[in-house]
């Protein structure tokens, strides 16, 4: 049985184990997994920032970028909340405050969940890479249990605040964000500028980790797989071989979000212009329409 770095056993896309959660777009363990990272949710939205589901991830069976063990995505017990703003890798994107608020809520889920913003603090390694936008499940099933029906008690539920921050703006770090994306025209054609505003919103939910070049070539089109894939739209190899399933994948995607309309436009796994006019309204809504 394959495990994720933390001992949980990972899942298959399919699995009856794994349900909708309302604070992302995607799903998580079902049962009393389900329990705390819904509480975590719905305190983070709470008490630090406005989530925005559109912008928040959760299972995706693949492995932890940059090595071969298993992702706590893969087990369903990991989210990311608000990835575009918190990016992979970056470091300061949440406020002092911000940050306290963070840690009161994982100390009354009594070191249920770990953060990703404390890495380097959980290694011991001063360069291990930051991952602001993560949370997972630790400690077995056991503390689990004790987490949950502490919560379905209502016994650890926190204070609300009246209103919660707005996420902050993405920091632009040179290295991989050397700039960022204008309004793309949403003309149908799938150039440079669009592959570029493609792999930064890769890049800030942690699927793409190469250079934001404007090359449409494999890695870009494997991490839009690979999304699609958490998204729970598209169920074959992520080769990045971008062809009819990967594109009846995207899609359906653009059409859940109301960008494609079905009903002048086949779902037939053609990437044409109606397709890539979807996808670059959708683009530039992820970037505010700048």
């Amino acid at each position: 049985m394959a495990l994720t770095r933390l001992g949980w056993d990972v899942l298959e896309p399919s699995s009856t184990r794994l349900t909708n959660l309302p604070w992302i777009t995607g799903k998580v363990r079902n049962g009393d997994a389900y329990t705390i990272l819904n509480e975590l949710g719905r305190r983070f939205n709470s008490e630090v920032e406005t989530i925005r589901k559109d912008w928040s991830w959760g299972y995706a069976k693949r492995p932890v970028r940059g090595a071969s063990v298993a992702s706590e995505h893969s087990a369903g017990v990991g989210v990311d909340f608000n990835a575009p703003a918190h990016g992979l890798g970056l470091s300061g994107t949440f406020s002092g405050a911000q940050v306290k608020s963070i840690h009161k809520i994982l100390a009354d889920l009594d070191g249920a969940v770990r953060w990703g913003g404390d890495y380097r603090v959980i290694s011991g390694d001063p360069n291990a890479r930051l991952d602001e936008m993560h949370f997972e499940l630790q400690g077995g099933l056991a503390l689990l249990k004790r987490v949950a029906d502490k919560i379905r008690a209502g016994s650890s539920l926190g204070t609300v605040t009246p209103q919660a921050s707005k996420p902050k703006p993405a920091p632009k770090p040179a290295s991989t964000r050397p700039t960022d994306y204008a309004k793309l025209a949403t003309d149908g054609k799938f150039g440079k500028q669009s592959v570029e505003a493609t792999q930064i919103l890769m890049s800030q939910i942690g699927l793409y980790e190469r250079a934001i070049d404007g090359d449409d070539g494999k890695y870009t089109w494997m991490a839009v797989q690979e999304w699609l894939n958490g998204l729970g739209y598209y169920k074959r190899a992520v080769d990045g071989s971008f062809g009819k399933h990967s594109v009846i994948a995207l899609q359906k995607f653009l059409a859940a979000k109301g960008h494609l309309d079905t009903r002048k436009y086949l779902i037939d796994g053609k990437l044409g212009k109606a397709t890539v006019r979807a996808f670059q309204t959708y683009l530039n809504t992820q970037n505010g329409g700048k």
